[in-house]
């Protein structure tokens, strides 16, 4: 199994993504927008970072999948960047609000996406570490992790054998 140049320049891609846009000052920047705004918002960096990324050719549209492993792959590499993308996880309400008291009364189905899920495992796995190191696991390694092995699977260098 060997990783391309251009698979670890996504990881480092999408890891720094997804350290910008969970920085404090970005999430108060989006807290001080309605919901219409804040969508707009949303959808200019999806759009905006697919059509970078494969202009870069960073991601690649309409290949054909050989393997189930390759589906994998691409879920993978979707989930990584959805963490990046996706703000609604408890960090969202500490650094915007500076504390959780009313996340006591949301429907944990605010925190069931892709950064959520991935902040709750991280803080139930090490509930002792601070908040900014729970944010940089959840908004940068992880990601960057699930980068790597999705595009190992993408580019059918690991293949099943049943």
């Amino acid at each position: 199994m060997q990783l391309t140049e251009k698979e670890v320049a996504l990881a480092v891609a999408l890891a720094v993504l997804g350290f910008a846009l969970s920085s404090r000052q970005w999430l108060l920047f989006l807290d001080g927008l309605n919901p219409f705004q804040g969508l707009i918002v949303y959808y200019l960096i999806l759009y905006f970072s697919l059509y970078i990324l494969s202009r870069l050719e960073l991601v690649v549209f309409g290949f054909k999948i050989k393997e189930p492993l390759q589906t994998f792959g691409l879920l993978l590499i979707t989930f990584a960047f959805f963490i990046c993308v996706d703000w609604e996880s408890p960090y969202v309400q500490l650094a915007t609000r500076g504390n959780l008291e009313t996340v006591g009364n949301i429907t944990p189905v605010l925190f069931q996406s892709e950064d959520g899920a991935t902040w709750f495992l991280w803080q139930q796995a090490f509930p002792w570490l601070q908040i900014e190191t729970l944010r940089v696991l959840t908004y940068v390694l992880t990601p960057f992790v699930l980068t790597l092995i999705g595009g190992l699977l993408v580019s059918e260098k690991v293949k099943l054998s049943w």
